[in-house]
């Protein structure tokens, strides 16, 4: 499938990228950086943008630095095989070097970035077709209609956020800087607010909004992490349920001090499964307690059946991801 027309724009700063996305919102510009979720989108007339706003001239979006007090901190454009090779994400954010390494295939982490991974659009077998197969139905609720294909009667688009990523980098903590139009609309939020639950707009992002860096706090003491994807295939597929979990211990005694749990590929957006947090903190990790928690991480779980394999499996996969993800973060944490 070929591309539809388009202008292509490269901008220098920060700036001159979200000026170009204010001065061209109203014929639909979109920014892009590695391009591999953007352009199939294009090529199915998902999404038609009269503009495309590339990235890769600007700088000031890339770049990986890491401090003891400051984190790490990664430039939007990082790309993911960028990010794996970094020796401060391997030995600090285990759950995040995983995650990174779970996307596509190679030449997917050499094009695409943490940012664009982030902000990839929500996904939909009534959406994700060609134009000609959307003709034959109804115009869906993410297509701009009043019918949603998978939840009958439903009220809001239900489509799946399948980023790899962010549920690992929720777990850690992170924040993002989003940057609009002039020098003061800057504004840092956690990653968890970034996400809406709604799967038409997933993001808190205006049209003229660029996010623009990952914050991610230290490493405590005695900590680990983990990410565990479910897929048909070892590469290329998309998450049928993923999850992560990041936590750490308290000094000597092997009780869990502080945990965060997040599921992916479940929902419009990733789900934090908070319940897990005054279940098992102060605690040991015993079978019973994992039970309890597994149980939670389960209920946390609607998937709809909008995207291969049925709700009910990958309801039941959402405990074993889970599962994995708290044994193998605790283990490490024991270190």
């Amino acid at each position: 499938m070929r591309l539809p027309k388009f202008e292509y724009l490269v901008p220098k700063t920060i700036s001159e990228a979200c000026s170009f996305l204010d001065n061209y919102k109203a014929e639909g510009a979109k920014v892009i950086a590695g391009g591999t979720d953007i352009l199939p989108s294009m090529k199915q007339r998902v999404i038609t943008p009269g503009y495309l706003v590339d990235l890769k001239g600007v700088s000031e979006l890339f770049g990986i630095d890491h401090g003891a007090k400051s984190g790490l901190q990664l430039g939007a454009l990082t790309t993911l095989r960028a990010l794996q090779a970094s020796a401060e994400a391997q030995q600090n954010y285990p759950a995040l070097v995983q995650a990174a390494h779970a996307v596509g295939a190679m030449p997917h982490q050499n094009m695409g970035t943490v940012a664009g991974n982030i902000c990839q659009d929500t996904r939909c077998w009534y959406y994700n077709q060609s134009d000609s197969w959307r003709k034959s139905r109804a115009v869906c609720r993410k297509f701009g209609g009043e019918v949603c294909h998978v939840v009958k009667g439903g009220d809001k688009c239900f489509a799946v956020y399948q980023g790899d990523t962010a549920p690992a980098l929720i777990a850690l903590g992170a924040q993002v800087v989003v940057q609009g139009k002039g020098k003061k609309a800057s504004r840092t939020i956690p990653l968890k607010e970034f996400f809406t639950g709604n799967g038409k707009s997933p993001y808190a992002l205006e049209p003229t909004e660029i996010l623009t860096r990952i914050i991610i706090p230290p490493r405590p003491p005695s900590s680990g992490s983990s990410y565990q994807k479910l897929r048909l295939r070892e590469a290329i597929d998309f998450p049928l349920v993923s999850a992560a979990v990041a936590l750490s211990l308290e000094s000597g005694n092997g009780k869990i001090k502080d945990i965060k749990a997040v599921l992916g590929a479940v929902g419009s957006g990733p789900i934090e499964v908070d319940e897990v947090s005054p279940l098992l903190q102060g605690n040991t990790l015993t079978p019973e307690l994992m039970g309890k928690a597994i149980q939670e991480a389960v209920k946390k779980a609607h998937p709809v059946a909008n995207t291969i394999s049925t709700p009910d499996y990958r309801k039941k996969m959402a405990g074993v991801m889970f599962k994995r993800a708290l044994l193998a973060a605790y283990e490490q944490a024991k270190k």
